[in-house]
């Protein structure tokens, strides 16, 4: 498809969002039939009711509770999987002009769903979502914290306040820092509005209508309220993102890992090697996306390799012929000159195979598999290396 046509296409789709907004959060669990489910669908809307009643949103810390749903979501998404992987940049651009564009709201036809604000409802929830999940954060925080506060935004930021409380994992703890000074800018620009508001003198002047549309004092008050209460969930989204991290650390699994890296300083390994382990170990605990837990996957598979092959180098007899290069070939040379057994070996094997099936061939990675590739890679070095210790290996020269 082309990149005009797929852009025109996508205004259409926003046109329809505009008037006719899909998007909405959902239970994850699968409605019951019959009155039962009638029942827990009313729980499902109470419970949403409940956290939209406080400012600051009070976030659900299992991410997993509620789902994201937009009909004209997975239209954008079909459109956007059409383009080549060049013309793509080009439309998420596109796509963040509407934050830019005033008034981005029209009046609903129906007593509308949230979100929405004083009968208004706007496609701009949508631009956000889309923008957020398809790697465009950084496009989103640019333009939020240039937006000039018209009535768009006030759904705009709004929502902002559900994606937040409702999935706060979308958002890496750096993110949340760039999201929260977006925020602020935005609100001071409408903060010298506001103010300007309270003066007879000046308010006829800051008075703007955009369409039909008043960008009035109620208007400019909700986004200020709104901001003061992101700014105080992004603390929060920092916070628990933080406590997730530390209540999943293994205190044996971190010392261990010490001694592998104690004993590769020892030995002379690689700095390369070395720095491998620390680079899988960061993006295990600060990975946010299955994209960064595959690179995770990707270095712990990497560090097995290169493990196996320069402790081969090493062990290697003075005068011998060069050991074999390769995974299969050097686990075998390792059986055969006794630093692992054969039952070591097939563990081995079998880990490396569910490292590679797991990182290397699948786009994404998951958390379980990231937590059990990490924690065993970490241990079976541990093994190996008190294993060639015995073998006798020379240790690296202190100076």
């Amino acid at each position: 498809m082309e990149l005009r046509d797929a852009i025109e296409k996508a205004y259409q789709i926003l046109d329809e969002e505009r008037l006719f907004p899909t998007i909405k959060y959902a239970l994850r669990a699968k409605q019951q039939e019959g009155w039962v489910g009638a029942f827990v669908g009313m729980g499902e809307g109470y419970e949403l009711q409940f956290v939209r009643s406080h400012r600051p949103r009070q976030i659900v810390e299992d991410p997993r509770r509620w789902v994201f749903h937009s009909t004209n979501y997975n239209l954008l998404s079909a459109l956007f999987s059409q383009l080549p992987a060049t013309a793509r940049p080009a439309f998420l651009s596109a796509m963040v002009q509407r934050i830019s564009i005033p008034p981005a709201c029209a009046r609903a036809a129906a007593p509308p769903a949230e979100p929405s604000w004083n009968g208004l409802v706007s496609e701009l929830p949508l631009v956000a979502e889309f923008l957020v999940r398809n790697a465009a954060k950084n496009l989103f925080f640019a333009a939020l914290g240039e937006a000039q506060g018209f009535p768009g935004h006030v759904l705009l930021i709004r929502h902002l306040e559900d994606m937040i409380a409702l999935n706060f994992t979308l958002f890496t703890d750096a993110e949340y820092e760039r999201l929260s000074r977006s925020v602020v800018n935005l609100g001071f620009t409408v903060r010298k509005r506001l103010v300007q508001y309270d003066d007879p003198q000046t308010r006829q002047s800051v008075h703007v209508n955009w369409q039909d549309f008043d960008m009035d004092w109620r208007a400019c008050k909700e986004i200020v309220d709104a901001e003061l209460g992101i700014k105080e969930q992004c603390r929060k989204a920092r916070y628990l993102d933080l406590k997730g991290s530390l209540e999943g650390f293994n205190l044996e699994i971190n010392q261990d890992k010490e001694a592998v890296q104690s004993y590769l300083e020892r030995f002379g390994f690689s700095n390369t090697l070395r720095a491998s382990l620390d680079e899988a170990d960061r993006l295990y605990h600060e990975g946010a996306t299955p994209f960064e837990l595959k690179s995770c996957m990707g270095h712990l598979r990497s560090f097995m390799e290169n493990l196996h092959a320069e402790a081969l180098s090493r062990i290697q007899p003075k005068g011998a012929p060069p050991p074999p290069s390769g995974w299969g070939p050097g686990l075998t040379h390792l059986r055969q000159t006794g630093v692992i057994s054969k039952t070591e070996v097939g563990f081995a094997a079998s880990l490396y195979t569910l490292i590679s099936d797991q990182a290397v061939h699948p786009l994404i990675a998951e958390k379980e598999y990231a937590r059990l590739a990490r924690n065993i890679v970490v241990e079976y070095g541990l093994l190996f290396l008190r294993r060639i210790e015995k073998v006798g290996i020379p240790q690296a020269d202190p100076r």
